[in-house]
């Protein structure tokens, strides 16, 4: 019995070891790395003849934003991808509440033109989560983002969804204020206040890019 317990000590030290050094190798691949996460900018809902449409007024605005953001991202360079719901004709209950938007293979569900796209990299999803989708966590990893910039349509979905998520798995989280559009200003509104509470940081466009214009190009 002696003779094996330097032995059981060894394997403990070794696998305890192991364990840390993955460990520290995941939350390194957090990283500080700023990555602007542009959350279902699909025709069904930026288009007021699309199935469940955002409030008219707030759409130019969130295109203009968004389009500054993106250019300002592509200067340092920072990394912009895009997500998009596709979702399934088979399950009914979710497609009549939702109008039938942005499912699968059909127009609605595709980026909307006015929105820059530079070949950035893009997740469809089944649900409102972008951390539903398995493979949208794994490349965040993959490039070491550690800040995720939030906006989109629908924000009391989306985007709280996705921000609480990105919460508990560990990445700082801002939302842009002016960057995101809901059916009417008291949802927009309700969603921002409810992010706010929940610790997430809340800045305009304007705010984030200045932010980026003080950080060394990378």
């Amino acid at each position: 019995m002696r003779r094996t317990r330097p032995v059981a000590l060894a394997i403990t030290c070794i696998l305890a070891f192991g364990v840390s050094a993955c460990i520290k190798q995941r939350l390194a691949l957090r990283g500080p790395l700023p990555t602007l996460v542009l959350l279902n900018y699909q025709v069904d809902y930026l288009r007021a003849q699309g199935r469940m449409p955002v409030a008219e007024d707030q759409v130019g605005g969130l295109i203009n934003a968004t389009n500054k953001m993106i250019a300002a991202m592509r200067k340092r360079p920072y990394p912009v991808i895009y997500t998009f719901n596709e979702f399934s004709p088979f399950q009914p209950f979710v497609d009549v509440a939702q109008n039938f938007s942005a499912m699968r293979f059909q127009a609605g569900s595709t980026l909307d033109p006015r929105i820059n796209y530079l070949g950035g990299v893009y997740f469809s999803n089944h649900d409102w989560d972008a951390f539903a989708n398995s493979q949208f966590d794994q490349h965040l990893q993959l490039i070491g983002a550690g800040h995720l910039v939030l906006a989109g349509t629908y924000p009391e979905r989306a985007v709280l969804d996705t921000a609480r998520e990105a919460q508990r798995r560990g990445y700082t989280v801002t939302v842009i204020s002016d960057a995101v559009a809901s059916s009417n200003a008291e949802r927009r509104d309700a969603a921002l206040n409810a992010l706010k509470q929940a610790g997430v940081e809340i800045e305009t466009s304007d705010q984030f890019i200045a932010s980026l214009q003080r950080q060394p190009k990378s």
